[in-house]
């Protein structure tokens, strides 16, 4: 006899019901976990949460990689991202097929977070500053994750991050001023539709506090999400969230007490250190030994979690829908790529020159000129076409990145890169004889922010876990940028460099090495010789082509 949790005939919340009744407060408590513990006896396998798929399949291998977020809301067009959605789904399923313990059919997107301020370092993830607009693209991409079945979905979509996070120093322990208006007009728009829709079946809370309090601890998880979801919610902690709590937060003294006021508050499945529930599980039993928590409690969360598995077929006795491995990165999503790129160009302004009529020649310019930038939850890119090369392909191009190339001096001597990216140093200054190649860096300046490429070895400039200068980065990356710097001129024309990521000053270590200092008054001074002039190159360039 079928088990009733196994009959796809039976409505969910039976089906739940029957396997929750099933289940010891050990294999519950195993549940509450990112890496959910297998359950043998009742043949139930382990399950992950967390699959990156803001814009195609990340981090697992080569995968169609889609326009970033904000480029397919600048479409205006929810099909076209349906469409998005629903090829991601499919190379989600299959990597899943391949490696179902790596990845997993939680997936963590779309994020709704509206991008109130452009300062916010996770703007890339989002679609618009318009709740209304991203509200409409969360409910497309979310749709296609979902898949077309009506009652069992291909992925499971997670709206990120809820709430009020456009924090971008201190993400963790800022706490943002929410009142009432702003977040009936202004936030919440952006979350509810996909989940009224119900396209959307699972929510992760943000790292910072709102009006004092850690998201994670927000009534408004039970009080509002959960009003609006028609069926039941999943709500998953973003990655080492729940350690917040206790620090840097120091919300609370021990995990034990943070942990049970965090599944209280809605917090159904834990994302704490990586692939190890050990800890985690641990502290959840505590506080149920500790009376913080109750069986209640962990039934709640428990519904939760295997509702969402219920709905993904995993208790069906028909396989998982399979798709051919050929589909990643096959022609027609290159191809719903290519759509998707062409239909996120915003064109601000047209004096006539465009269309271009059949040119022999065109001057390519500028910094992302011939040059693909990659964002934190890119795919592993299959192949890249940059703006010069797409151009390349049907005329003469000629290219230059418009940037200046600079040499940094001090009263010692030049700061000076190395070859093999080791600590940079300070060489004495030649005398009337030309700047040496190590010297060199060619200065991209992001709008105050500036990156500084070693012409030695073609590395950015950043900092060591020592506190040294190197230049062994491919450019500016990574959850907090360290590659930047903001210069800080003086009246003699001269000035300081402010490492952005930590506020410290570069300075002359011992050795002439070149180290950070938190203190402004033994920075170092230098001055700026300009080697090559950006401007004068591109000038130059431009006038060779029509």
């Amino acid at each position: 006899m079928t088990e009733p949790f196994r009959d796809p005939t039976l409505p969910p919340h039976e089906r739940v019901r029957d396997l929750l009744a099933r289940l010891t407060t050990e294999e519950k408590i195993g549940l509450l976990h990112q890496y959910q513990r297998p359950i043998p006896r009742l043949g139930i396998a382990s399950f992950r949460t967390g699959t990156e798929a803001l814009h195609g399949l990340a981090w697992h291998g080569p995968a169609t990689v889609f326009p970033q977020a904000i480029g397919l809301a600048s479409t205006w067009d929810p099909d076209l991202v349906q469409q998005v959605g629903a090829a991601t789904a499919a190379e989600v399923l299959v990597f899943h097929t391949k490696n179902p313990a790596t990845v997993g059919r939680n997936v963590w997107a779309p994020v709704v977070n509206p991008l109130r301020d452009p300062r916010w370092g996770r703007n890339e993830e989002g679609y618009s500053e318009d709740p209304w607009l991203t509200g409409v693209m969360a409910v497309a991409y979310a749709r296609g994750l979902a898949g077309p079945h009506p009652h069992r979905m291909d992925t499971a979509p997670t709206l990120k991050h809820f709430l009020a996070y456009n924090n971008e120093t201190d993400r963790c322990t800022s706490s943002s001023h929410l009142p009432p208006r702003v977040l009936h007009e202004y936030e919440l728009p952006a979350f509810l539709p996909a989940l009224r829709e119900g396209v959307a079946v699972a929510v992760m809370p943000s790292y910072n506090l709102v009006n004092g309090r850690p998201a994670h601890l927000s009534p408004l998880i039970n009080d509002v999400l959960r009003a609006a979801a028609p069926d039941e919610l999943m709500v998953v902690s973003d990655a080492m969230a729940p350690g917040n709590l206790v620090d840097p937060q120091h919300y609370y003294d021990d995990h034990a007490t943070a942990y049970a006021h965090a599944l209280r508050a809605g917090i159904d499945s834990f994302t704490q250190d990586d692939d190890r529930a050990e800890a985690t599980l641990a502290h959840l039993r505590d506080a149920l030994d500790r009376g913080l928590i109750t069986e209640e409690d962990l039934d709640r969360a428990a519904t939760h979690i295997l509702s969402v598995r219920v709905r993904l077929g995993e208790f069906d006795p028909e396989p998982l829908r399979r798709v051919d491995p050929d589909t990643v990165n096959s022609p027609a999503h290159q191809a719903l790529a290519r759509t998707a790129a062409r239909r996120s160009i915003v064109l601000l302004k047209n004096d006539g020159i465009l269309p271009l009529r059949d040119p022999r020649r065109i001057a390519v310019i500028g910094q992302l000129a011939d040059t693909l930038m990659e964002d934190w939850y890119s795919g592993t890119l299959p192949y890249a076409i940059t703006a010069r090369a797409g151009l390349a392909e049907r005329t003469e191009t000629v290219f230059c990145e418009g940037v200046d190339r600079i040499a940094l001096r001090t009263n010692e001597g030049y700061l000076t890169a190395s070859a093999d990216g080791t600590p940079m140093t300070i060489t004495p200054a030649p005398g009337f004889g030309p700047v040496a190649e190590s010297a060199a860096f060619d200065l991209f300046d992001w709008g105050g922010a500036w990156a500084l490429r070693a012409v030695v070895n073609g590395r950015y400039v950043s900092e060591d876990e020592n506190g040294h200068l190197t230049n062994d980065q491919p450019g500016p990356n990574g959850w907090e940028v360290r590659q930047t710097f903001r210069w800080q001129p003086d009246p003699n024309g001269t000035g300081v460099l402010q490492h952005i990521a930590t506020g410290r000053y570069v300075a002359v270590g011992d050795n002439n090495t070149v180290t950070l200092t938190p203190d402004a008054d033994s920075a170092a001074v230098f001055a700026i010789d300009t080697l090559r002039s950006g401007a004068t190159e591109a000038a130059a360039i431009a006038a060779t082509a029509e």
